[in-house]
């Protein structure tokens, strides 16, 4: 039952049986999603080992998230070079733009192996929030509003239950990267009930 996510309104569809729908609420999304979370990070990367999983949900640990913006590594040569690549179909795109800053987020699993995570978010919305809030608020205070949205407000215990997207690569597939955010709201999740009938 595929998922796609249409960033420019974060519209989500859920397709299955032939059917189409669009998944409007924090509630439908999580009902979703709900049975493929993992119990950890580490739960996930030994799943990796024995059948080759390359795609993963989890929640860390309560109370174990820090983040910190640290400086990103420039784009290398050929990087760039395939940013400056035109689509001979579509010729209005933007240039994409390197983002100076990294996101990481360095956390526990409930798992009692797991000796931690340090992990960059990959994910293209937190690049895209570096740009506005460079344009809205300037370069001396655009890291305070990034941290303000991709940690105080996101990690706020009595708001949200923030689960990782993970990933990893075929060359590299014992190395996950960390693909997104998904946090719905601490009610739905802690009073979230099996529907008689599903989605």
């Amino acid at each position: 039952m595929p998922v796609t996510c249409i960033r420019k309104r974060l519209r989500c569809h859920w397709r299955a049986r032939g059917q189409a729908r669009e998944l409007r609420t924090w509630r439908e999304r999580y009902s979703i999603l709900r049975p493929l979370i993992a119990p950890s990070l580490c739960a996930i990367k030994r799943d990796q080992e024995k059948h080759g999983t390359s795609l993963g949900l989890f929640r860390p640990a309560a109370d174990t998230v820090d983040f910190r913006l640290e400086p990103a590594e420039p784009w290398p040569a050929s990087n760039s070079a395939l940013t400056d690549q035109m689509d001979l179909l579509d010729q209005d795109l933007r240039q994409l733009e390197w983002v100076p800053l990294e996101f990481r987020y360095r956390f526990r699993c409930d798992d009692s192996d797991c000796t931690g995570h340090d992990m960059a978010l990959r994910d293209w919305e937190a690049g895209e929030s570096y740009r506005k809030y460079l344009r809205q608020y300037g370069q001396q205070d655009v890291e305070d509003k990034l941290r303000e949205r991709s940690f105080t407000r996101m990690f706020a215990p009595e708001d949200h239950v923030v689960h990782c997207f993970v990933g990893n690569l075929a060359k590299r597939p014992r190395t996950f990267m960390l693909l997104g955010l998904f946090y719905p709201h601490r009610d739905i999740v802690e009073n979230y009930q099996e529907e008689l009938f599903s989605l």
